[in-house]
This record gives structure tokens, C-alpha cells and sequence, in this order.
């Protein structure tokens, strides 16, 4: 831990050398040197986790409000007439004024340095206090409790069946959202706004109808085939994590269970097991997911559930469905993309820019989404809905809180299921169209002129400004929560999907998982976050990060030019560079090489036996011009060292 704390501080004043290069004038820096070491000394790891990214909200705040407001740690103003913190008070000068307004010429520059001086330590992975832990779990138990009551029977095999629309609609979440008072001003007021909610709701729904209804429908078998043809697997497949089960990457091909509940949909017969297997159907007994807590940040752990292996394995053929989807139906695909992130970050620098659109996130977005809603959503798509239905766990077995049991889950699924993400990402889409979307009658051709404007990854929403508090409403409404610090629709600032942006500039910071090379990952890792610094323009603090390798290490790694992309190395503007490097000649294969440092995964091969290893064998993924092996590469970890790879220029044979 210490040694993580030293790394940052050595990194961060690196990057307040790089901010005396900026701004020569900055005659201050020294001083702020000299605070951050002191305060390092008494607060240790907490000063860059907790501390120092308190101001960067404090920042983002004061950027949408016009406004700086002093609060928290590390807050002290330089005296009662400049009312801006002292740390870094040159900075904070060139974004507001000595009254803590905020500057209408505001250097973008000074943002990004401000923040990556305060975001350094922010992701930095560490185990949360106790009480942190605990608080998140009882959070996490708390939203559960809150959620509605799903309408179709999500606790039985099949669902109920719907004779009418009218059935479920999303307009019944006015009953539990509005009560009548006894005041008359307060009975207006609420009857006021129960009318414009439930008009919202009704658009959404209506969008709903149009969007999912405009799915094709959904049967994993002929599904299956038609992705086999394209070398893209059988749809069906098992994640890299962990299970319910808590078997290992071969074993799950056996399938210790396969619950009643999967055969309406997903028939053992042709979906766990290749044609000619003489392998018994397996036991009909439903696992529980299993609660998880996962390292994420000082603040709290990331709550997950591990699934089952069976509604693992069929929740990846939904997912798969989702994903053709965004290619072959424009309702979605124009506003979702499952594999370019970067299309909502290029938004995001518009936005910035000409403020037309706000970016929104939400707060506990998966554990929010209940059953309630997405049967609603999903209601013009029964064949969608039945199997997210069948896919889906209905118990969870919590064993990491101080109160261990069952719960059975009112929420449509927790972090770790295949179908969270693309079914929240949906939900959101529809409420972000319904929104935006001015009076007047829902049709595709309405919904498909938001091209450009709504974009939607999983709870990141980029939509016009003027639809941001229906939004908020209609969220609201459906027992979601809009997380209005993170959410930006006045100033210049946007953030989404990890891209931030103020006045078209681009001001995302670097921020780092480890600093400390103690391992082949951390290495790699380090390395990484070397090649950030440095495409960034912090040099001096990636040289400082870069001193923290061993010797020997630094010596061992190429010198990468822009140019060669999918090499390893030390990222340079300058072109490749290999003359520091050992070199010999290969006789048998005619060609010269060079000693290189690298990171290659530790597997183990083994192979899967029988019918398990040919259902194996079709759910890879393919190049049909080559042969596919039926062997499966489990990976146990990963290890790093020398090894003699070619030369990437003709710099001759030494002597």
C-alpha cells in the first residue's frame, strides 16, 4: 500500500512539472509540491482515492453552474478575496475569477491539467473499508426492497399471458407515484403533474410499442444456424467468469443443471447438447446467482452476480440477438452501438461545443430496472420478452453480507448477466426517444430523425437539451435515478462513456489501476498507462511513472512510432527505435531479431471430450479459411519475460 501511495505522489508531481511547462508564469507549482507531500504524509492513499477527487466534483459542478462552491477537503481559498482553493489556485485562476465565477474565456487546457491532477488516483484498484462494503450491500438490498411488483408472474415458469396491451402499460406507474392530499393547492399542483407524467408515459410506451415491436422474433435455433454460416459461432457460448456453480472453464460444458424453466425457450435437446449425443438430460434443479463484491474504488466495492451455467449459456444467445439487431434494424442501430463506444464520445465533443445536447447518467442503473418495466418495454415483443423471462434467474443467493440468504429478485437482473447491459440500454433508448421526440403521432419515420442526436450505452444517454426533464421525469417515474451530478446540460462541460469534453476540447483525464510493477499484469499495465501520459502530453510524468520499472525492464521494451500499430513498446512521436535492444541473427528462419519484453497469457490446454468438446468445437468463433481447434486454451493467470521476436527495421546485424 505504501509503495502505491509513493508511486502516485512520484507520478503526480511528474505532472505538475508538466503544468510549469504549460504555463511558465505558474510561479506557484513548488508550493503546491510542498502541500501535496505533507498532506501525503498524514492522509497516505485516502489523500488521491477519496480527498483530491472530491475537488474534480467540485469542478464539474462549478463548470455547470457557472459557479465555484467550496466544500469538502482540500478546500482552504487563497484569503477572503480570491475565493478559489488554495492547491492549485493557478490553475482554478485561469477557469474562474477571484469571486469564483466562472470565466467566459475558460482555459480548457487548466481543466484537463485540474483534473488529471485530482482523477490520478481515482480507479485506482483497492479494497474499500468495511463499513464502505457493507454500506453498498445494504444499498444494494434497500433498492430491491423498494422495487414494484412485477405484473406477469416473474416468480413461476411461464409468464402469464396477456390478453390486451391495455393489461400492462407503462401509464399504471402513476397510481403508485401520485397520492391525493388534503390540500387543494397541493391536490392541483399533483393532479398538474400526474397529467404531463402520465402523457410521457404514454409516449414512451407508445415508442416502446414501436422500437421492440420492430424486432424480428426471436427463436434461438434457426438464430444459431444463421450465425454458424457466418463464422461467428452458434450464438450460445460461456463467459470467461465465474458461475454459480463455481466450476471451471471445461467442466461447464457438461451442464450440471438445466432448469424446467429454460425448455420453453431453449429446449435442452437442441440447444445444451449437439445432435447424436447420448448424453442425459441434466438435473431440473434452478441454481441461485451468487452475490459478489468486486474490487472497484475506495468509495465501494462493484456488486455482480455470478449465474448459473445453463442461463449463462442461453442468456449469450440473447445477447447475440440484441447485437444483430443494431445491425439490421435502424430503430436501434441508429441509436445503439454494442461494440463503438466511440460514437457517443464523438457526441459528447459536439455537445460540448454547439450545448445542443445533455449527457445523462444514472445512479444503480441495473439494480433499478425492474421486472415491472421491462415487461411493459418488451410487451409488442412477446417472443423477446418469454425468453428474457426463461434466461433470467429468479433467486439470489447472497452470502457476503452480514445477513446471508435468499432473495428473490423483483429487479430484472444484477451486473454479470449477459442480457443487463443490451436490455437497459433499450429501456433507456426509449425513454431518451420518448423525450426528445415533439407532439405528435409516433411513427419510425419521427423516431429515425433523432439520427445524430439520441445516443444510448447502457446508462449513458446523450439526448437534446430540451428533452432532459422529461427524462428525468419519466426515469423518475419507473423508480430510476437520474445521477444529476454526473448529468450535464448548461455548460460547456459533457461526459459519456469515459469521454469528457469542455468547448470541443477533449479534457478526459488518465486514470490508472495500479502504478506499482509487482507483477507480468501490473507491468503490462504500468506500461499502458506509460503510453497514456505520454499520447496525452504529460511527458514528464510519464518519464516519472516510466523510472518506476525496473532497469532492466526499461531497456527490454521497443520504441513504438505511431505508424506500427499492434506492437508493444514505449509509444513515441518519433518513429520505431531498436538500436538499444540485443540483436542476433536466425539462421533457420533467415531473418534478425531482437530480445523484447512481453506479456503473454499462462493456459492451460485441455481438451473437451466427447460431444461436450464437438459443442465446444461449433460455439468458437472461425475463420473458414482455416481449420478450428478442438482444443480449449483455460487461462490460468498470465507471465512476463524475454523473448526473441523479428526485427521491425533493417538496422543490420550487430558485430
Amino acid at each position: 500500500m505504501k509503495s502505491q501511495v509513493n508511486a502516485l505522489l512520484h507520478v503526480l508531481l511528474g505532472i505538475c512539472k508538466d503544468v510549469q511547462v504549460a504555463y511558465p508564469a505558474y510561479k506557484e507549482v513548488s508550493r503546491d509540491i510542498e502541500r501535496l507531500t505533507l498532506i501525503c504524509q498524514t492522509r497516505g492513499l485516502g489523500l488521491f482515492t477519496l480527498d483530491l477527487p472530491s475537488l474534480d466534483a467540485m469542478l464539474l459542478h462549478g463548470l455547470e453552474a457557472g459557479r465555484l462552491t467550496l466544500k469538502g477537503p482540500l478546500c482552504h481559498r487563497v484569503s477572503k478575496r480570491v475565493k478559489v482553493p488554495r492547491l492549485f489556485s493557478g490553475l482554478w485562476l485561469r477557469v474562474f475569477d477571484k469571486d469564483a465565477c466562472l470565466k467566459s474565456d475558460a482555459d480548457a487546457t487548466a481543466i484537463f491539467f485540474l483534473r488529471q491532477l485530482t482523477l490520478l488516483g481515482k480507479k485506482i484498484e483497492v479494497g474499500c473499508s468495511f463499513d464502505r462494503r457493507e454500506a453498498a450491500l445494504e444499498n444494494y438490498h434497500g433498492i430491491e426492497r423498494q422495487l414494484r411488483n412485477p405484473t406477469l408472474g416473474w416468480e413461476f415458469d411461464e409468464l402469464v399471458s396477456v390478453v390486451d396491451d391495455c393489461d400492462i402499460s407503462l401509464e399504471q406507474a402513476i397510481a403508485d407515484r401520485y397520492q391525493k392530499t388534503l390540500f387543494s393547492e397541493e391536490e392541483e399542483e399533483s393532479s398538474c403533474n400526474e397529467g404531463l407524467t402520465r402523457l410521457r408515459l404514454r409516449r414512451m410506451q407508445e415508442v416502446a410499442d414501436v422500437v421492440i415491436g420492430s424486432m424480428k422474433f426471436f427463436e434461438p435455433v434457426s438464430l444459431s444456424e444463421s450465425l454458424e454460416q457466418e463464422s461467428l459461432g452458434i450464438g450460445f457460448k460461456h463467459g470467461p467468469g465465474a458461475v454459480a456453480e463455481k466450476l471451471g472453464q471445461v467442466q461447464k460444458w457438461a451442464f450440471p443443471n438445466w432448469p424446467r424453466k429454460l425448455d420453453e425457450w431453449f429446449p435442452y435437446v437442441f440447444c445444451g447438447k449437439t445432435a447424436g449425443s447420448d448424453r442425459e438430460r441434466p438435473s431440473h434443479h434452478e441454481m441461485a446467482s451468487r452475490l459478489i463484491c468486486v474490487p472497484k474504488t475506495a468509495k465501494g466495492p462493484r456488486i455482480i452476480a455470478a449465474e448459473p451455467t445453463a442461463h449463462q449459456w442461453c442468456q449469450q444467445i440473447i445477447r447475440a440477438f440484441f447485437v444483430e439487431e443494431t445491425k439490421r434494424n435502424p430503430l436501434v442501430g441508429s441509436f445503439i452501438n454494442f461494440s463503438k463506444q466511440k460514437l457517443s464520445g464523438d457526441l459528447v465533443v459536439q455537445a460540448s461545443r454547439d450545448r445542443k445536447l445533455a449527457t445523462v447518467d444514472l445512479s444503480d442503473a441495473s439494480d433499478r430496472l425492474s421486472c415491472w418495466t421491462v415487461e411493459r418495454v418488451f410487451r409488442s415483443n412477446q417472443s423477446v420478452l418469454h425468453a428474457l423471462h426463461a434466461a433470467r434467474t429468479r433467486l439470489l443467493r447472497d452470502d457476503v453480507s452480514l445477513n446471508p440468504g435468499f432473495l428473490k429478485l423483483k429487479k430484472f437482473a444484477s451486473q454479470g448477466t449477459a442480457t443487463t447491459f443490451p436490455v437497459q440500454s433499450l429501456v433507456f433508448l426509449c425513454a431518451a426517444l420518448a423525450a426528445s421526440l415533439p407532439h405528435g403521432r409516433i411513427t419510425a419515420q419521427r423516431i429515425l430523425a433523432l439520427r445524430g442526436k439520441v445516443r444510448v450505452y447502457g446508462d449513458d444517454i446523450i439526448l437534446p437539451c430540451t428533452g432532459y426533464e422529461g427524462l428525468v421525469s419519466l426515469l423518475d417515474s419507473l423508480q430510476l435515478k437520474v445521477n444529476v451530478a454526473k448529468s450535464y446540460i448548461n455548460g460547456k462541460f459533457r461526459e459519456s462513456c469515459g469521454s469528457d469534453a469542455y468547448s470541443g476540447y477533449d479534457v478526459t483525464p488518465v486514470k490508472p489501476k495500479t502504478l506499482v510493477p509487482d507483477g507480468p499484469t501490473s507491468r503490462q499495465a504500468v506500461v499502458d498507462t506509460i503510453n497514456n501520459l505520454f499520447v496525452k502530453g504529460l511527458w514528464n510524468a510519464s518519464d516519472s511513472l516510466r523510472d518506476l520499472l525496473p532497469l532492466r525492464l526499461q531497456r527490454g521494451i521497443r520504441i513504438v512510432g505511431p505508424c506500427d500499430v499492434g506492437t508493444t513498446g514505449f509509444a513515441s512521436y518519433s518513429g520505431s527505435y531498436e538500436h538499444h535492444l540485443t540483436r542476433r541473427w536466425n539462421s533457420s528462419l533467415h531473418r534478425s531479431e531482437v530480445r523484447v519484453w512481453g506479456v503473454k497469457p499462462r493456459t492451460l490446454r485441455s481438451r473437451v471430450e466427447g460431444f461436450e468438446g464437438l459443442l465446444a468445437f461449433f460455439a468458437s468463433k472461425h475463420n473458414p479459411e482455416h481449420a478450428r481447434d478442438c482444443e480449449h486454451l483455460e487461462t490460468r493467470g498470465t507471465r512476463d519475460g524475454f523473448a526473441w521476436e523479428p526485427a521491425c527495421t533493417s538496422l543490420g546485424f550487430p558485430n
